[in-house]
């Protein structure tokens, strides 16, 4: 993919990592121009030191043959002007941060994909890492309603050597079970062996009592 990554903060910086691993073709856009040379220097990647607010500047990354665009500055204003201007250039999609959320509607209306407050997702995680010690790891959905998260089977667990069948869980849905390196897709007849590791789907407010059924 061609890719247009705007921003080099900690979010920036790590996907351009990330991207440059897969093997994709970037464009890094940010106006410290010191940032721009120590990130070309790391990285197979073209810089551009500039203001991606401006028609010129996503016209010199060619914005219209890009498949996407992602802007990722804690300037919410700037994240949708370039958005929308990269949109207008033919950019195929364009994914940005919202930084506040009284500014979430603005993005919704113009039909930008977003990412909400990041600062906020890393403290909810650190917050829960530390009040539900036994869920390993969890990505809200429905704006919180929701959760998919993982817990390692415990040796007290009444699960173990039971069929899924048999646990009759209710208020949650098992996802899938990591077991040795491989992934089980559960069936009713899958069993649960100690130190797997499960990943559930389950409302916020069930995901406490259906944790506890693998590790009480």
């Amino acid at each position: 993919m061609y890719l247009i990554i705007v921003g080099l903060g900690g979010i920036g910086k790590n996907l351009v990592d990330i991207a440059s691993k897969h093997k994709n073709d970037v464009v890094v856009i940010d106006q410290d121009e010191a940032k721009c040379r120590e990130i070309a220097a790391k990285y197979d990647v073209l810089t551009i030191a500039g203001d991606s607010t401006e028609r010129s500047t996503l016209e010199e990354a060619e914005a219209g043959r890009a498949h996407a665009l992602i802007a990722t500055t804690s300037d919410d204003a700037a994240n949708l002007m370039m958005a929308l201007t990269a949109k207008e250039l033919g950019t195929k999609r364009t994914v940005a941060i919202v930084n506040q959320q009284e500014h979430v509607e603005m993005f919704k209306e113009a039909g930008i994909y977003m990412f909400e407050n990041p600062d906020m997702t890393v403290a909810s995680h650190l917050y829960y890492s530390v009040k539900r010690p036994k869920i390993k790891d969890f990505l809200t959905v429905s704006g919180g309603k929701a959760e998919i998260f993982e817990v390692i089977v415990s040796e007290e667990s009444k699960a173990v050597g039971k069929k899924l069948s048999k646990l009759r869980i209710k208020q949650g849905i098992v996802v899938a079970i990591q077991r040795n390196g491989d992934i089980i897709l559960p069936m009713g007849d899958t069993v649960i062996n100690k130190h797997d590791l499960v990943t559930l789907f389950a409302k916020t407010k069930n995901v406490e009592k259906v944790s506890q059924l693998f590790a009480p």
